[in-house]
């Protein structure tokens, strides 16, 4: 594409709670009187399916926070709080499904966004275009990707094993170029804490397929020891697609921890983020990627993570961690969390972002 001290213990959930659920009740109330102005006219902030990671498939039963057993129950749950849009996988997609879910988001008036893996081999192709062809039917017009899935310093351990994934991930990609000009659907690739920015940017540039661009989280590439500012910097001009997310940090032994929060209640610049992400690409999506879960160990004080890593320079690594130690968010835990306290909480975050969007974002 052309350029276009950690805390250990468990917050008291229970006030946030009560709060939610008496501002969410209001909110409803209001938007049941006749001519109460809608204030979400205007577009709004997706929601990337992972934000529900809780319920989404979950055999847990819950008369408050019901599963999702697919993207179609998802849509209509966003559509109820007032959401844009969904980015969703695709996979084991059917026609009559592609069918059904492009009737509810025009229904609805919402935005479908897919989530598709990259094949791995040659004989991956014709299901890869097969999922392409089925989301296009369905209105999807992005699709996010990556091309790793686990985290980069948790499955390669040598430099050989960097080198090795880089080449084929990059033959693969020219592979799928051809099948997403020929059928007029974008492929954006997620910094998931594999590719360090300039790697992300070079990959893209190597391509040079105005179908081939970038899902910009607005978080992970910290994890690689990016300040966000530099990542937006090199990421922004290729941008198709985003993972809004705010994001909160604090030192452990080992290096750091990293954490979703709600949208304004960590270090992002959210706000900066945004405005820059539009400047390059006006018709962008914005997408909430709230996950619930603890925070994640970012080991950046042992041997073993700078084995793909050791072009990072030293002065990246001692500001990193000073914008770390500087930060005083605090990090949540969910791990004694009851299940259905854990799905209120989730729905809470979920709920607060979207508001935090509408009263900040001028999307």
């Amino acid at each position: 594409m052309k350029a276009n001290t950690v805390h250990t213990t468990v917050p008291n959930y229970s006030s946030e709670r009560r709060n939610f659920i008496k501002t969410a009740s209001v909110g409803l109330l209001a938007m049941s009187i006749p001519g109460f102005p809608n204030i979400f006219e205007r577009e709004k902030l997706g929601i990337v399916v992972h934000s529900y990671g809780k319920r989404w498939h979950s055999s847990y039963q819950s008369s408050l926070y019901p599963g999702f057993k697919n993207a179609s129950e998802l849509l209509n749950h966003c559509h109820k709080i007032g959401a844009g849009g969904i980015q969703v996988g695709v996979k084991d997609w059917s026609t009559d499904f592609s069918k059904k879910i492009r009737d509810q988001r025009e229904k609805f008036g919402m935005y479908l966004e897919g989530s598709i893996g990259m094949p791995r081999k040659e004989i991956d192709l014709l299901g890869f275009e097969k999922q392409l062809i089925l989301a296009k039917e369905a209105g999807v017009k992005v699709l996010r990707t990556v091309s790793l899935g686990p985290r980069r310093y948790e499955a390669l351990h040598t430099e050989e094993d960097f080198i090795a994934f880089k080449t084929e991930a990059t033959r693969m990609l020219a592979k799928v170029a051809p099948i997403l000009s020929k059928h007029k659907i974008k492929l954006a690739i997620e910094n998931h804490k594999d590719w360090r920015s300039d790697e992300l940017v070079h990959l893209v540039k190597n391509i040079s397929s105005e179908w081939i661009g970038v899902t910009l989280d607005f978080g992970n590439s910290i994890a690689l020891m990016e300040l966000p500012e530099h990542t937006l910097q090199l990421l922004a001009p290729y941008v198709f697609t985003t993972h809004v997310k705010d994001m909160a940090v604090a030192p452990y032994e080992k290096g750091f921890l990293l954490s979703e929060v709600p949208l304004g209640k960590g270090c992002l610049a959210l706000k900066q983020i945004v405005d820059t992400c539009k400047k390059h690409n006006p018709s962008i999506t914005f997408n909430l990627e709230m996950i619930t879960r603890n925070p994640l160990q970012i080991p950046c004080l042992t041997p073993d993570y700078w084995t793909t890593l050791q072009q990072v320079t030293a002065s990246e690594l001692a500001k990193m961690l000073t914008w770390v130690n500087s930060r005083k968010e605090r990090l949540p835990y969910i791990n004694a969390l009851e299940p259905e306290a854990l799905l209120a909480k989730e729905e809470y975050n979920v709920r607060t972002s979207l508001s935090y969007s509408n009263e900040n974002f001028n999307l």
